[in-house]
């Protein structure tokens, strides 16, 4: 009677000394992408600091998107989830980025689709030239909650690649910028050199056209463009504007090709450890904040060419829309076969 009495009070006291254990390593602060169980409160004072990566600088609206992210999460909160918000690719460039979020030392990143295809190559869709007939037609297609957005959102978990999408909202137009010449027809491309980015069908497009292309990260457009490496590259104006691209590229031709998609997405591990309640809060703001980032991009955008145009020197042209739709209008069946995409073509042409 004697020994089970002490076999019993030596299991009490190991218990005893593993729950402090247990709740430290469970609930511990963070700072790296550490988070803690979820269930856990606001009532308990946990404090939790996200870092949110963008490669652009302000300013942009997705400089401002994060920002307006981080703001509302903290208030929201009540101060217990803070937000430090990294421009211009101090975190990496997108790839690296997403990588870091599939680890869990990075939390949140906001950028263009196509720089994240080698995780999810789905995204090359929206590479697809003249995808949308027009910008409604895009943004009834990515509408928050949206038949599409919550293909994505499966796709990205069916994946199990440590990646959660938050959305998608539209992102700006892209044209083509150069330090050559203005381009009206297909025609003028041929030949010149291009930076495409790491999707491989957005350059499938481009070479299409009769371009040589090269791929490069997007901060390293600058050094190239000033070297000879590229000629010219494609963007939105307000990443144009704000990486001050009009130095070394001063042809700016209105292509209109691509209304460029941006994704808000979180680190998997960050996303399933927060607490729940500080987890809905923060998807209800990436939401808001997307769509405060949409404004802005194109609120902008007309200031931005005047301002481009009269202060840089840049010089605008319009082209030929409909030549370059003709172009490139059979690639989209023959493209999204590379990525087994043929549903969500559909899904856009159907209008779903």
């Amino acid at each position: 009677m004697i020994k089970k009495q002490k076999t019993i009070s030596l299991l009490l006291l190991v218990v005893l000394i593993s729950l402090p254990l247990f709740f430290l390593s469970a609930c511990g602060p963070t700072g790296n992408g550490d988070v803690a169980e979820e269930g856990d409160s606001q009532e308990n004072g946990e404090t939790f600091e996200l870092k949110f990566a963008t490669v652009v600088n302000s300013p942009h609206a997705w400089v401002d998107t994060a920002n307006y992210f981080a703001e509302e999460v903290e208030k929201r909160t009540n101060g217990k989830v803070k937000t430090v918000v990294y421009p211009g690719g101090q975190l990496g460039d997108d790839e690296t980025s997403a990588d870091e979020l599939r680890m869990g030392t990075v939390d949140l990143m906001i950028g263009g689709t196509s720089n994240i295809t080698s995780f999810v190559p789905e995204l090359q869709i929206f590479n697809l030239t003249y995808l949308f007939d027009n910008l409604e037609h895009q943004r009834h297609s990515i509408r928050f909650g949206g038949p599409l957005e919550k293909k994505y959102k499966e796709i990205f978990d069916e994946k199990g690649i440590g990646l959660k999408l938050l959305n998608l909202t539209v992102g700006g137009t892209r044209h083509f910028f150069n330090n050559k010449k203005p381009v009206v027809d297909p025609e003028d491309i041929k030949g010149i050199k291009m930076r495409t980015s790491g999707s491989p069908l957005s350059t499938k497009v481009w070479d299409s056209l009769g371009v040589i292309s090269t791929s490069l990260s997007w901060n390293e457009i600058y050094s190239a463009m000033q070297t000879g490496l590229v000629d010219s590259f494609e963007s939105t104006i307000g990443g144009y504007d704000s990486a001050k691209y009009y130095e070394v590229a001063p042809y700016l031709s209105l292509t209109e090709h691509v209304w460029m998609m941006t994704h808000i997405t979180m680190s998997e591990k960050t996303y399933n450890n927060l607490p729940q309640e500080y987890v809905d809060i923060i998807c209800e703001v990436a939401d808001e904040a997307a769509a405060y980032g949409e404004k802005l991009t194109f609120d902008a955008e007309d200031d931005l060419l005047k301002k481009l145009e009269t202060e840089n020197g840049v010089k605008i042209n319009e082209c030929n829309k409909e030549k370059f739709v003709e172009a490139t209008a059979h690639l989209q069946d023959e493209l999204v076969k590379d990525f087994n995409g043929e549903e969500l073509l559909r899904m856009i042409r159907d209008k779903e």
